[in-house]
């Protein structure tokens, strides 16, 4: 069981100083859900909230891990039904922090209010994809340690996908040569990490097919039907090679689906991603403290 926090509308209303008077109360703790109670409805408003509040708390963790430990886990939860959301607060959270009241959640659960200006903001625009654009999508990657940009990743796939959600997965023969592969976690880790953080999301109930990825397309090489593709700014250009791959095969092309990557505002192509959250980093961490015991 772990603390959330209920933050209504962060299409109209900035939350971030609400959310930074709470984060002190919780170096008991090593997760945290945020709940989000507006729908979200198109892709732009989804990738930048998440970015801004995943950023967030990743932030104050980094400043204060003095009290908090690296490894403390964040997961951002949206279009959630009012039954969804209940089950959430009865087998999930063993106390809730709200601005407002919310209704249907056991009374025990609930922590007085905050007393803390929430100020309004410009709406967040809604471009891009909307909700269930795609019958079938697909993602990839390492998913090592499973991080916030991972989850940003997955959240943007789960939310364009209406029926099925194919995930590829790199296998341990790839990552032979990745920096600090004495704490890889195995295929089957990283699996079970991506399964269960979908599960927190998966209220509709889409399909969730996961694939080993032993080359550099993956499962978008051989599954025809497979309609968008997923990917974070620093890996789209492996998104043309996988549909050029396609387009030899006969199979239709995708439409990709480009995410912001959480670090740096001035990260880009030119810097090297420079401040990009990674599971590199978080590797060397686990490497000096396990084996090193630093």
């Amino acid at each position: 069981m772990n603390p959330a926090i209920i933050i209504p509308d962060p299409i109209h209303k900035d939350y971030k100083q609400y959310i930074l008077s709470i984060l002190p109360k919780l170096t008991h703790v090593n997760r945290l859900d945020i709940l989000i109670l507006t729908p979200i409805t198109h892709t732009s408003q989804l990738n930048q909230t998440l970015s801004t509040y995943y950023q967030l708390v990743r932030t104050h963790i980094e400043e204060n891990l003095d009290t908090f430990s690296y490894l403390f886990e964040t997961n951002i939860i949206f279009n959630q039904t009012s039954s969804q959301i209940n089950h959430l607060a009865i087998h999930k959270w063993s106390h809730i922090h709200s601005p407002i009241p919310i209704p249907n959640i056991p009374q025990s659960l609930k922590l007085p209010l905050i007393d803390i200006d929430i100020p309004d903001i410009d709406e967040l625009e809604g471009n891009g994809k909307v909700n269930g654009e795609f019958r079938v999508s697909a993602v990839g990657g390492t998913f090592d340690h499973l991080h916030d940009a991972h989850k940003i990743l997955l959240s943007l796939a789960y939310f364009v996908t209406k029926e099925k959600l194919i995930i590829g997965i790199t296998n341990e023969e790839l990552l032979k040569k990745k920096k600090f592969k004495d704490v890889l976690e195995s295929f089957d880790k990283r699996m079970c990490n991506v399964l269960g953080f979908l599960k927190l999301l998966n209220g509709i109930g889409i399909r969730v097919e996961v694939f080993s990825i032993n080359d550099v397309c993956g499962p978008t090489g051989y599954i025809p039907d497979i309609q968008s593709l997923i990917v974070s700014e620093e890996t789209i250009s492996g998104a043309s090679f996988v549909n050029d791959f396609r387009r030899k095969k006969g199979f239709g092309e995708l439409e990709v689906v480009e995410i912001k990557v959480i670090g740096d505002d001035e990260s880009s192509l030119e810097n090297s991603w420079k401040g990009k959250l990674s599971s590199t980093d978080i590797r060397e961490r686990e490497y000096n403290r396990l084996v090193l015991n630093k």
